[in-house]
C-alpha cells in the first residue's frame, strides 16, 4: 500500500489507501501509528477500501501543539476523509483510536456507518489513571521516554504471550521509538482531558463492534469492558487468550469477527 500526506490545519498527516469498496477507517492506539495494522488489514478483500492514517504527533504526522485533544484526532479522521471524498465510512479505534472515533461518533455523527471499539471504551480517566498518565509525561519530559515505551509495550499482551509473540513485540517497540517526544506528551494531556462519551456510545443510531481482550492490562475486563453500554444491536467479542493487542495475539478471530459484523451491518 502506497503512503501519502495531506495537509490538515497547515500540518501534514500521514494516511494509507487501498481499495475501492466499502470504506473502512483504522485509527491506531497511544503509541503506535497506522504501520501497527500492516499486517492485520491486508487480508481485507477489495471490496471493501481500507484507508489507515497517523494520529497527529504519532508516526509521521506532525504534532500541532503542546495537547492533542481526542476532538482534534478525529477532526483530522475527518479532514481525511474529506480530502479522500469518502462521504461516510465504518471506524475500527484501537484504544485511543477508540476515543477519536467516539469523539467523531460525537461530533460528525454524519460521517460513520458503524464503529468498532478495538480494546477501547467510552469513561474519562479514572484519577489512577490520571495519575500514572501525569507520571509518563515527567518521564518524557525527563528525556527518558525509551523508559515509557520499556514499560508499557509489554503490557500491552497478555502474560501468557510474550514469547510467543516476541516478534509482534518488538516490531510495536521500534513503532513506538519512532514516535516524537511532544507527540507522546501531547497525546496524554488530550487522553486525561477527554470527556465521558458513555451515553454518546449509548445512544448511537447504529451498533457497535466491542472486541475485548480478557486478559488487557489497561482496561478491566469485568468493570470496564463488560460494563460498556452499547447501542441496540451491537455485539462483543471476546478474545480469551489475548491482552491489549487483538490484532496481534488473536489476528484471526479478531479478522472475522471485524468482517461478519461488516457483512451483517
Amino acid at each position: 500500500m502506497k503512503t501519502c500526506f495531506f495537509s490538515e490545519g497547515g500540518y501534514p498527516v500521514r494516511y494509507r489507501d487501498r481499495g475501492k469498496g466499502f470504506p473502512l477507517l483504522f485509527l491506531h492506539g497511544y503509541l503506535e501509528s497506522l504501520d501497527i495494522w500492516t499486517d492485520f488489514i491486508r487480508a481485507f478483500p477489495e471490496a471493501f477500501r481500507v484507508i489507515s492514517m497517523d494520529l497527529p504527533g504519532h508516526g509521521q504526522s506532525v504534532c500541532p501543539g503542546k495537547t492533542v485533544t481526542v476532538e482534534e484526532m478525529a477532526g483530522s479522521a475527518v479532514g481525511l476523509l474529506d480530502y479522500l471524498e469518502v462521504e461516510k465510512c465504518f471506524v475500527v479505534g484501537h484504544s485511543m483510536g477508540g476515543y477519536a472515533a467516539l469523539a467523531m461518533l460525537e461530533n460528525h455523527p454524519g460521517r460513520l456507518l458503524g464503529l468498532s471499539l478495538f480494546h477501547s471504551h467510552p469513561r474519562a480517566d479514572t484519577p489512577a489513571v490520571i495519575e500514572k498518565r501525569t507520571r509518563e509525561i515527567g518521564i518524557v519530559d525527563q528525556g527518558r521516554s525509551y523508559l515509557l515505551i520499556r514499560q508499557n509495550i509489554p503490557n500491552m499482551f497478555a502474560e501468557d504471550n510474550l514469547r510467543l509473540f516476541r516478534r509482534e513485540l518488538l516490531y510495536t517497540e521500534r513503532i513506538a521509538r519512532q514516535t516524537p517526544d511532544a507527540g507522546i506528551t501531547a497525546a496524554v494531556r488530550g487522553l486525561m482531558a477527554r470527556p465521558d462519551r458513555s451515553r454518546v456510545l449509548a445512544e448511537a443510531s447504529f451498533p457497535c463492534l466491542q472486541i475485548i481482550g480478557k486478559k488487557d492490562k489497561y482496561i478491566p475486563f469485568e468493570e470496564v469492558s463488560m460494563n460498556t453500554e452499547l447501542p441496540a444491536g451491537s455485539e462483543r467479542l471476546i478474545l480469551e487468550h489475548t491482552g491489549h493487542m487483538g490484532f496481534f495475539e488473536e489476528k484471526a478471530r479478531a479478522f472475522r469477527g471485524i468482517l461478519d459484523f461488516l457483512r451483517k451491518i
